[in-house]
């Protein structure tokens, strides 16, 4: 699997698998296919992806419960695993039983990178920063890193922390832009490597696109995920619930798009983001 570099040279697959409604959404559905999603993700390690992203506000936690039982029996140092804290549990005690609860319910005992899953303005941002430090130092995760965050507050978390921060993950896609106006360029600056989420998800193909499609041949799905892989330090995290998908999103790696192409795709009609506002 390509890498891009973070500072610190953490090195951090540029497509990898997320786990968004793995087990429900926002709570643990009783009636989830469990069996499916497990599968799910065992067949994307086969096919080569290593970096498995996750948070405990999926399912309550129960997504980082499937994924523990995914990876049982896998080389643990071959893959990158990610978790995320949420905003309610951003205090200095809230972040380290949170990391605690999901090195539990995972079964591994560290985290390649932990990220702050959506910015608190009622914590105080140096105390979150300070916690994830502590995290560093005690050996539960490699790295850490943020999400949904500004250019703005971006730079004042890498400005608080004593560790580099490696990743910055955002709602990114053709659609959805905003990441790209500033916070591209910022994170490229100083190291961090932009993970966009959702990069397929609610699209339209456009006639511009469907040339491409042809051209390329390859389906829009792979076009969208290309589109981001053929810009530097950045990564991509998408669901692969579906194995049919597995070959084609690996596909996607390796197409190299045209520069003139690039800009018809950099003119994709705009929405508003569906997901949450950087911070």
């Amino acid at each position: 699997m390509r890498c891009a570099t973070a500072n610190g040279d953490i090195r951090i697959p540029v497509l990898g698998m997320g786990t968004w409604c793995f087990g429900g959404r926002t709570e643990h559905d009783a009636d989830n296919d469990d069996k499916s999603q497990i599968s799910a993700l065992k067949n994307g390690i086969e096919c080569g992806f290593t970096l498995i992203d996750t948070a405990e506000y999926y399912a309550s936690g129960y997504a980082e419960e499937l994924i523990g039982k995914a990876i049982n029996g896998y080389d643990r140092q071959q893959l990158f695993i990610t978790s995320k804290v949420w905003k309610s549990n951003a205090s200095k005690a809230g972040v380290q039983r949170s990391c605690e609860d999901s090195l539990r319910r995972l079964k591994t005992d560290y985290l390649d990178c932990y990220l702050y899953h959506h910015f608190n303005p009622d914590i105080p941002l140096e105390e979150t920063i300070e916690a994830l430090n502590t995290l560093v130092e005690r050996g539960l995760t490699r790295s850490i890193g943020v999400s949904n965050f500004s250019a703005s507050l971006l730079l004042k978390a890498i400005s608080l922390s004593e560790n580099p921060i490696v990743i910055n993950q955002v709602h990114c896609n053709l659609a959805v832009r905003e990441a790209l106006e500033n916070l591209q360029e910022c994170c490229r600056e100083h190291g961090v490597v932009l993970q966009a989420w959702r990069p397929v998800r609610d699209l339209e193909e456009t006639p511009e696109c469907r040339k491409l499609c042809s051209k390329y041949g390859v389906t829009f799905p792979q076009l969208a995920l290309a589109w981001l892989l053929n810009m530097p330090e950045i990564a991509v995290i998408t669901a692969m619930k579906d194995p049919r998908h597995l070959p084609e999103n690996m596909a996607a790696l390796s197409l190299v798009i045209e520069p003139e192409d690039m800009e018809i795709l950099n003119n994709y009609p705009l929405r508003r983001p569906c997901g949450v506002p950087l911070a």
